[in-house]
């Protein structure tokens, strides 16, 4: 047994203004919104009403992250309306992960058949994760290799959930 002390993990990287910024909720954002337009895919699907679904339910899990954390803060003490807001600030990038594919699902059908839009939805699913994937990665890794391979699993999570979806309901 060693007597160094390891120091914990960050929980995100500096952004442009080099506050401390969390990547983690917009994976999550993109692999729930990969695994709510998977479920939903159907013969009789409407892509409006799934973007519509998954506007509503990342706002809804926004909401319960920001909530939980609150608690969480107020638990351990005292907390100001500020530090609230800036909580619901860094849970934003949830709520991003919603917008892409939610216009792809509400406008797709303009432009190509229910089906098509809905894979071009989760395409765009998997692609906001590999981008994620990229963005946190580098952050993590010097390397443009693990970068990659960091890349490589997240979109293959989003896979996995359709890949899921299409062994549970087909």
């Amino acid at each position: 047994m060693s007597d160094t002390a390891v120091a914990p993990p960050a929980a995100g990287h500096a952004d442009a203004r080099g506050e401390r910024r969390d990547d983690a909720t917009a994976i999550y954002g993109s692999l729930l919104v990969t695994g709510m337009v998977a479920v939903q895919w159907r013969a009789d699907s409407v892509p409006d009403a799934i973007a519509l679904t998954v506007v509503v339910s990342v706002i809804v899990f926004w909401l319960a992250h920001v909530w939980s954390e609150i608690v969480s803060r107020r638990v351990r003490g005292r907390m100001t309306q500020g530090e609230a807001f800036a909580i619901a600030r860094a849970e934003t990038p949830m709520l991003s992960a919603a917008v892409v594919p939610a216009l792809v699902l509400a406008l797709g059908p303009l432009i190509a058949t229910t089906d098509q839009a809905i894979a071009a939805a989760l395409f765009v699913c998997i692609g906001e994760l590999f981008v994620w994937g990229l963005i946190v990665g580098r952050a993590a890794h010097s390397s443009p290799l693990l970068t990659l391979r960091v890349a490589i699993v997240d979109s293959l999570l989003g896979l996995v959930i359709v890949g899921l979806k299409v062994l549970v309901i087909h």
